[in-house]
């Protein structure tokens, strides 16, 4: 069964990935690179949690996130929005401070707190994005990659706050996004 369960988690990823690279490569998307840095960066970080706590095939998921996040990152530097903000700038160096004191702190449970904490700041930056441009994200790749998490938390070998928060917090971040795409869509269209 959980084997099957991390399969099931695996396919929506595979799928919300290739629209949104095919996407990327057609010019249609425009990711918010530093979002993907930071993302990259922080699932790595809870993969190795998931993985450190027993969480077995559960952590699938969370690992291929982070190499698609990373991947994303590197190609979102030439075709994607590179421009920061001042938010866009506190965001991030919060975000980097955070991912450097997981090197420092060796409490487990502290240290994903902090990574949840970045990994909502990478969101808030997408967030932000989505809703001035919401036509410059794929939907639908936020929605999968929300899906992936529910089955990907029933494959957990071990269920605790070390192999679950992560799973569950990126699940409802990517929700998030999707809703204000399709918000913001709708809303510019009845306004035009």
């Amino acid at each position: 069964m959980k084997l099957l369960f991390g399969m099931l988690s695996i396919l929506p990823a595979i799928v919300a990935y290739f629209l949104y690279f095919r996407g990327l490569f057609a010019g249609r998307v425009k990711p918010h690179a530093f979002s993907w840095l930071i993302w990259g960066l922080l699932a790595g970080n809870g993969f190795f949690a998931q993985v450190s706590a027993g969480a077995g095939i559960g952590s699938w998921a969370t690992g291929m996130t982070s190499a698609a996040c990373l991947l994303i990152f590197c190609i979102a530097i030439f075709k994607g929005d590179t421009k920061l903000t001042k938010l866009d700038w506190c965001l991030l160096v919060l975000a980097l401070l955070s991912f450097a004191m997981l090197f420092v702190i060796e409490d487990k449970t502290v240290a994903l707190c902090i990574t949840l904490f970045a990994t909502l700041l990478g969101f808030s930056m997408t967030l932000k994005k989505a809703w001035i441009k919401p036509h410059e994200e794929k939907a639908v790749s936020f929605l999968l990659n929300a899906v992936k998490f529910l089955p990907a938390i029933f494959a957990l070998s071990s269920f605790s706050f070390l192999t679950v928060a992560y799973p569950l917090t990126a699940g409802v971040a990517n929700m998030a996004v999707v809703l204000v795409v399709y918000g913001r869509t709708r809303r510019l269209r009845h306004v035009m």
